[in-house]
């Protein structure tokens, strides 16, 4: 971790934790042993609210300690860039608001950790840059907005590849290097942050974004369920923007059920998003409303030969457990060439000229303070001698910066030509094939060309140990459908395992702790008893 994140984040938990540690506990200090942190829902948590067996304040308390032990000690997994300094202060008053008349909202005190692109008020968003790192942008963003009013704190904000350019695997100048709870390796990119810190269990939800698979690809690798959404059913404002034709905000979460229910918060009609104009009249009232176990029950699922390999061991063991939930599986699919020609040639064009124009726009209109005010200050920035950037996204500045505006008659034939030829090939295999949905694995070109949704679910662990996840590709606005079809199979597979390098926070006395390898630390739990940390998290690299 590189000096700004962590003085930074070393203050920000530091003052966190010193007003949890004055915070007076409650008559009964810890909550009764039927709450489990570790793997929690939003069902379990709103539950335990119900019983009287938690409270908002124990609960931050509880993932602010996991941050303490696994954040920066431990196996110092690195995910975060900032932490709230005013999250107990928070806790306290919807404690207070719950005792007056109930939960605040649908997301009542469930800790949420932002991809640090997504604007905060009380947090830089630095999108990994040091160029922002100690500037506040104007406001909120769209999103943020709905999920405070939504009773949600939002906890920390994650580490990205800068810019959310990926290929940095987890790195960033603001946040360094973060790592894998599972095995210390990459947690993927760009979301590799958040993704990697709500599989250690530093909060309950996420939120991330996602260009090319940025989503997809940390949610896979960090065990998780998330939802690329269809292109404007989630507002962008706010979001500091790579490429407005492909990006896409949405959940990174430990199950179907939780993503559905951080989506019900999530999706919504902005006007100063125009591409929310399309979800007009398309969003359900509960993307809850379809999970079922038997919601897979005669649904036609289309296998795209061209990005899933049937003769591997785990994905043939998938199409089995699909037509065990009672799914019909149609195989053989072949994507139409016309789209499989759709080179990263395509993409880069788009996206790279998109950012160059998107960024300015941004920087101007809600970071007025910020020392960069265009691509060329970021690149001249980047460009420095004591820059910590990675040479991946020093490569696409550079290229950016060669592209045209977006009136250049290159980008114009792209983005005309590429986002409809991918959309025409999704809906001919949909449609000539009578399936309600496509699978498939990797091949993320396949949702953001086409704006389309694509949720993600575990699908098991290969034999070099490697988590493998499938995609259900659905039309436009199919988010309810594809999520009931992925709860389905993750509720009969159950493939979801805690991460090995951040296991529960154990209760014990100091003598038991000295036994058996055991540390001892000085946080509380839910109260002040003291906990241990298994000292094989904390092994070197």
């Amino acid at each position: 971790m590189n000096r700004f994140t962590s003085a930074t984040l070393a203050t920000t938990l530091a003052t966190t934790l010193v007003a949890t540690l004055a915070a007076p506990l409650l008559a009964s200090a810890a909550p009764q042993r039927s709450f489990v942190l570790e793997e929690t829902t939003v069902d379990d948590v709103h539950r335990a609210f119900a019983a009287g067996t938690l409270t908002c304040e124990q609960l931050v308390r509880g993932h602010l300690n996991r941050i303490e032990a696994y954040e920066n000690s431990g196996p110092a997994l690195n995910t975060l860039i900032s932490i709230a300094p005013n999250a107990m202060a928070q806790a306290v008053a919807l404690d207070k608001a719950y005792r007056k008349s109930g939960p605040v909202g649908a997301l009542h005190c469930i800790p949420v950790i932002l991809k640090d692109n997504i604007d905060t008020i009380d947090m830089p968003t630095t999108a990994g840059s040091q160029t922002l790192a100690d500037d506040l942008p104007i406001s909120d963003a769209f999103l943020t907005t709905r999920l405070r009013e939504a009773g949600a704190i939002v906890l920390a904000k994650g580490n990205l590849d800068e810019w959310a350019h990926g290929g940095a695997g987890g790195y960033s100048s603001t946040g360094g290097r973060t790592f894998n709870p599972y095995d210390l390796g990459s947690p993927s990119g760009s979301s590799g942050g958040p993704a990697a810190a709500v599989a250690a269990n530093f909060a309950v939800l996420s939120v991330g974004t996602d260009t090319l698979g940025s989503i997809r690809g940390p949610v896979q690798t960090n065990r998780l369920a998330g939802v690329k959404p269809t292109s404007g059913l989630v507002s962008g404002t706010g979001v500091v923007p790579f490429s407005l034709t492909f990006d896409a905000a949405g959940p990174m979460t430990r199950t179907v059920a939780d993503s559905a229910r951080l989506l019900n918060v999530l999706a919504g009609v902005d006007p100063e998003d125009p591409r929310t104009l399309a979800a007009v009249g398309r969003i359900p009232d509960d993307y809850t409303a379809l999970l079922s176990t038997d919601a897979l029950v005669g649904v036609r699922i289309g296998v795209i030969s061209t990005y899933y390999n049937a003769n591997n061991p785990v994905l043939a063991r998938v199409l089995q457990d699909l037509e065990a939930a009672g799914a019909v599986i149609v195989r053989g699919i072949e994507a139409p060439q016309s789209i499989r020609n759709l080179s990263n040639q395509f993409y880069q064009l788009i996206s790279e000229t998109e950012f160059v124009a998107q960024l300015a726009d941004y920087l101007w209109a809600r970071r007025p303070e910020a020392i960069v005010r265009s691509h060329a200050d970021v690149y001249a920035a980047a460009l420095r001698p004591d820059s910590l950037i990675a040479p991946q996204v020093l490569v696409r500045l550079e290229r950016e910066s060669t592209r045209g505006t977006l009136a250049d008659p290159a980008y114009l034939s792209a983005v005309a030509f590429a986002p409809a030829e991918m959309r025409a090939g999704i809906d001919f295999m949909l449609a000539d094939n009578a399936v309600d949905a496509l699978l498939h694995t990797g091949a993320s070109q396949l949702a953001n060309f086409s704006g389309y949704p694509s949720v993600v679910v575990q699908a098991g662990v290969e034999a070099n140990g490697n988590p493998a996840a499938i995609q259900f590709l659905g039309e436009p606005f199919s988010e309810e459908r594809l999520l009931a079809y992925a709860y389905a199979y993750e509720q009969a597979t159950r493939h979801r395992v805690q991460p090995a390098f951040t296991p529960p926070l154990t209760l014990k006395n100091a003598n038991e702790c000295l036994k058996g390898g055991w540390m001892r630390s000085t946080a509380p739990i839910f109260g002040n008893q003291g906990m241990c940390v298994s000292s094989f998290a904390s092994k070197g690299r």
